[in-house]
């Protein structure tokens, strides 16, 4: 059975703390190695992530649909092969989900909009095809920001997910039930996407992994778009070598992908362990940090200290166009991109968006094409600016976000982001990677005094996804969480 959600929470409280005999404390190595052992099967596992979906999500709203009956079938299919020895790798038998912007074939594909309600595909994603190639057990799609377009996933039509960390505090956007699916133990990794902060955002908030690759590395056929020369697939894992395991099966050319690109390094690797981190440089943007939140500040401080604990070096670096230019070079590509794919819609259908988005399309719509040109040009220059600044450098780091997650509100933005300020600040940064391409990751480094996740972003030279995750491993190892989000039964 394919099931959406409704309006109340199924059961009326969390079960036991050994409820899901730890399995959903596992990281998906940790579970992988006992599948291919066969010390676990891939039917029970399913089951307890189920049970846990069902048992918490009602309150969570991570997932617009879970695709239960579908899951418990890939999971016997999984049990099978491995019985007959016919081991796929660490992904066979996984429970993992997607973003539901993720076309999946004859499961609705909502992407949080009231528009496509009733859209039932007829394919799969290049990346869920990919995944299940792998052995993948896909149980659900994930809540998100109405068609990506928007920092709060905060959604009228399809419900709003809440953070498993403090359920009245959002998950971020656009990609927030995906990174709080992960966070709660629903699945052991899921999709995302990312135009301008959509995968690092809502993990920074919820205290996971999140990367976005290279733009071109992975395939975006099949995922709805939002601006075509911004988009990334992206994903959530609860480790580095989790997120690196499930990056490594997306990975290739597609032709079917206009933005496909041909790695010169085909293959995503182990990511570089902390002992090789020696004689690595990290570069701070300093002038950018204003406005932190001062736990931030401190965690993000104790992080670094971590990195040059392992061996690095870490230098302050200046970023004066980026600083000043990103956030609108990025704002005016990414609405006048959208504007171009909603155009339609928006001359047909403009009562069917919610307000926030339906704002936002229009303020696209009525952007030059001058504007647009311009701001091509700016997002060169910017470019150019950063791949200078990490030439002599391996990755540049900074707070993943400005503060931790605030409380749930409607609308796109997140307090303090400004998309047509041009006043330097920490949001540019959350943008800068996204507009140039480059792979960048948000990882964990701890708790606030309320239990709030505080994270850091890495980004690193195209192609060099192995080590923005070894950077990020050094971080958490440093600064670990110590403990599981309170707004579900501990882990």
């Amino acid at each position: 059975m394919t099931s959406a959600h409704s309006g109340a929470a199924r059961l009326p409280g969390p079960p036991s703390d050994q409820s899901d005999g730890g399995l959903c404390a596992l990281s998906l190595m940790e579970l992988a190695e006992r599948l291919r052992r066969r010390d676990v099967s891939p039917v029970e596992v399913a089951r307890t992530a189920l049970d846990r979906i069902a048992a918490h999500d009602g309150r969570l709203r991570t997932f617009i649909t879970v695709t239960a009956d579908q899951a418990l079938a890939e999971a016997q299919g999984a049990e099978r092969e491995i019985g007959a020895g016919r081991y796929r790798g660490p992904l066979h038998g996984v429970p993992l989900a997607a973003k539901d912007l993720f076309a999946t074939r004859g499961v609705p594909t909502t992407c949080g909009a009231a528009i496509l309600r009733h859209w039932v595909p007829e394919e799969d994603a290049a990346a869920i095809a990919r995944w299940r190639r792998a052995g993948a057990v896909v149980v659900g799609k994930n809540t998100l920001h109405e068609f990506a377009f928007g920092g709060t996933s905060v959604n009228a039509h399809t419900g709003t997910p809440r953070n498993p960390w403090r359920a009245d505090r959002i998950c971020g956007g656009s990609s927030g039930g995906s990174a709080a699916a992960v966070a709660a133990g629903f699945a052991y990794g899921a999709l995302g996407s990312e135009t301008g902060n959509s995968v690092r955002r809502p993990a920074s908030f919820c205290g996971v992994v999140g990367i976005k690759p290279t733009f071109g590395r992975v395939s975006r056929r099949g995922v709805f778009p939002l601006a075509w020369s911004l988009d990334h697939v992206g994903l959530f894992a609860r480790t580095a070598t989790d997120a690196a395991t499930l990056l490594a099966p997306l990975d290739g050319y597609d032709p079917a992908d206009p933005g496909s690109r041909r790695s010169p390094t085909p293959g995503v690797g182990p990511f570089t362990p902390v002992e090789d981190l020696r004689r690595r440089r990290a570069g701070v943007p300093r002038a950018l940090l204003r406005g932190l939140d001062p736990e931030v500040a401190d965690a993000f401080e104790r992080a670094l200290a971590g990195l040059r604990d392992a061996g690095m070096e870490v230098r302050d670096v200046d970023l004066p166009l980026a600083g000043r230019w990103t956030a609108l070079a990025s704002s005016v590509t990414m609405h006048a991109e959208a504007a171009a794919a909603h155009d339609r819609w928006l001359s047909q259908r403009p009562q069917d968006y919610g307000p926030d988005v339906l704002a936002r399309l229009l303020a696209g719509r009525a952007l030059w094409a001058a504007d647009y040109a311009r701001a091509q040009a700016i997002r060169g220059a910017i470019t150019a600016e950063l791949l200078d600044t990490l030439g002599p450098l391996d990755v540049l780091i900074a707070p993943g976000t400005p503060a931790p997650a605030p409380p749930l509100q409607p609308g796109a933005y997140v307090p303090g982001d400004l998309p047509w300020g041009t006043e330097p600040g920490p949001f540019h940064l959350q943008r800068l990677f996204s507009l140039t391409g480059v792979p960048a990751v948000a990882a964990p480094c701890g708790l606030n005094a309320e239990g709030l996740p505080l994270a850091v972003q890495i980004g690193g030279r195209p192609w060099e996804e192995a080590l923005v995750l070894g950077v990020a491993a050094a971080v958490m190892a440093a600064v670990p969480l110590q403990r599981r989000p309170p707004a579900i039964a501990p882990l």
